[in-house]
């Protein structure tokens, strides 16, 4: 593992792969194959969302969980280190079990909940506002 991998979210392939048989670049977007590098890191990670018992959430594949029914996407990306060890990154939309932070998957790239976040400073500047206005009506 290098220093500029976070190994918290970077999860390696169980075997090794020869780095040719990564793509040299992206498919056309809209004429898209996923690569068999992809799909196995997909399956991958649905296989640890089975297997998992850190947390719980009720996607509806189960009968008898507990708790609305809340599909999600989750999204892999094949990456590679500076020392070409080939594994991926995993993420998901939106709250996972409640919550917006899941061990082993990358964090959202925004958090509405972060206190001092742009959307709380903004919401907090959007109130002030409003108070203003309703005082000058």
């Amino acid at each position: 593992m290098d220093n500029k991998t976070n190994p918290a979210f970077f999860t390696s392939f169980p075997e090794d792969f020869d780095v040719a048989i990564l793509p040299l670049l992206f498919s056309w977007p809209l004429n898209y194959s996923p690569h068999p590098v992809a799909m196995k890191a997909a399956g991958l990670l649905q296989s640890h969302l089975e297997k998992q018992t850190e947390w719980s959430h009720n996607f509806g594949l189960t009968d008898g969980l507990e708790g609305e029914i809340i599909g999600k996407m989750f999204g892999v990306l094949v990456v590679q280190t500076q020392a070409k060890q080939i594994g991926y990154l995993s993420s998901y939309s939106g709250k996972l079990a409640g919550g917006y932070h899941q061990s082993g998957f990358v964090p959202p790239v925004f958090d509405g909940l972060t206190e001092g976040s742009f959307l709380n400073l903004g919401m907090t500047d959007l109130t002030d506002i409003n108070l203003e206005i309703k005082n000058l009506e």
